[in-house]
């Protein structure tokens, strides 16, 4: 079918563009009359085929539309799931939470992606207004959890724009969260993401670039650290050291990112973060990592030692490549978000429905897939050009 074959081009377009793809972000669409195929969950847009999309039926997605749900959270997102479920004609492919946002856009292609020039203004302070200066054709959506709740308000809002217009919009822009783009041609969806792109790239300054120098402490307090976070049945972790001029940026200053700007964030890297600063960088390491397991019960995926760089905890190798590129993300966020008036990241509020909520646990599980690291050698000095040897290494 070519419309499918052209769903999955466009998806592996974008996802494997890290300036519009990270980890597992983003989801992709095309539907006729009577059927939605969707991005399943588990499936990567750089590599999906068309085993990776579920395909949907749009009149019981559109009945999801009017239906009432209760008021209750759990009990609303559970109905919400069983639907969806019964929505759903490929068994064993989980659709994407977002399955009824592409279904309520009443174009052939939708493609939602998390670019990191968009929520460079997505995540600033001045994101609505902003938005409507820049993309006046563009419906611009107040943060909202995720699920049905964000779909209600999308579904609404976007009736109201057809009543007012006349027209639907094709982009929607979601603060602390990403962008929509939908049309008939994948064509199009491609001259919209250009345009959206070029106007953004000529309003923020350039990200610094270039490797800097790791402290020498490095081949002592890593191995004594990854020893404090795999002690007491936790398992072995694997470590990823980044040092480079953006890493610098926050490592002098962190406020700016220890608070995550969106989902994604929360899924990868959970919602809180730690920074070593002292001169006795293992000890203060230790202290800070017991009273977090304490206060969380699982250990931080994400350490911010001066003088070090960004430490990504993963259970695996795989699992420490990709904390390490959605943190490194965040920090290009937090940097462009300057240009427009400085960073907004999520509310309390927010982050708490994330890190409770069963769909982006689901998501966690999914993404953490490989190979559990192996013994750490004895007390290695690191070479910046290549990977340490088995389980820790440098990223720049």
């Amino acid at each position: 079918m070519k419309e499918i074959d052209n769903l999955i081009a466009v998806s592996r377009k974008y996802g494997a563009d890290s300036r519009f793809v990270i980890a597992g972000g983003g989801n992709t669409s095309y539907k006729d009359t009577t059927h939605l195929w969707v991005k399943a969950s588990g499936h990567a847009l750089a590599t999906i085929d068309e085993e990776g999309f579920a395909v949907m039926d749009r009149a019981r997605l559109d009945a999801m539309a009017t239906k009432t749900y209760p008021a209750d959270a759990a009990e609303r997102e559970a109905q919400v799931k069983e639907d969806l479920s019964d929505a759903n004609l490929t068994r064993g492919r989980r659709p994407s939470v977002e399955t009824s946002l592409h279904n309520c856009m009443n174009f052939s292609y939708v493609v939602h992606l998390h670019p990191t020039l968009v929520n460079g203004l997505m995540c600033s302070v001045t994101a609505e207004k902003r938005c409507a200066e820049l993309f006046p054709d563009a419906l611009y959506v107040a943060y909202t959890d995720p699920g049905y709740t964000l779909f209600k308000k999308v579904y609404d809002a976007i009736g109201q724009w057809k009543a007012q217009r006349g027209s639907e919009p094709q982009v929607i822009f979601l603060q602390n969260h990403g962008i929509f783009v939908a049309a008939d041609t994948v064509a199009e969806i491609d001259a919209i993401y250009e345009d959206v792109m070029t106007k953004l790239e000529a309003l923020v300054a350039p990200l610094p670039e270039g490797e800097t120098p790791v402290c020498d402490c490095v081949s002592e307090v890593l191995p004594a650290i990854r020893q404090i976070l795999s002690r007491g049945g936790r398992g072995l972790k694997t470590l990823q050291v980044t040092k480079n001029a953006l890493v610098d940026e926050f490592l002098a200053n962190p406020k700016g990112v220890l608070t995550p700007f969106s989902p994604d964030g929360i899924v990868y890297c959970k919602s809180e973060y730690i920074v070593v600063d002292g001169e006795n960088k293992a000890a203060e390491a230790e202290e800070k990592i017991e009273a977090y397991v304490t206060r969380r019960g699982h250990t931080p995926k994400v350490l911010l030692i001066k003088g070090i760089g960004l430490v990504a905890v993963g259970d695996n190798a795989k699992n420490a490549r990709v904390i390490t590129e959605v943190f490194l993300d965040a920090m290009k966020v937090a940097f462009y978000a300057r240009s427009f008036g400085g960073e907004h990241g999520m509310e309390p509020a927010w982050i708490d429905f994330i890190d409770n909520w069963e769909v982006e646990n689901y998501r966690r599980t999914v993404g953490a897939g490989g190979a559990r690291g192996t013994r750490l050698p004895a007390r290695r000095r690191p070479n910046r050009s290549t990977r340490w040897p088995e389980t820790i290494a440098p990223s720049s």
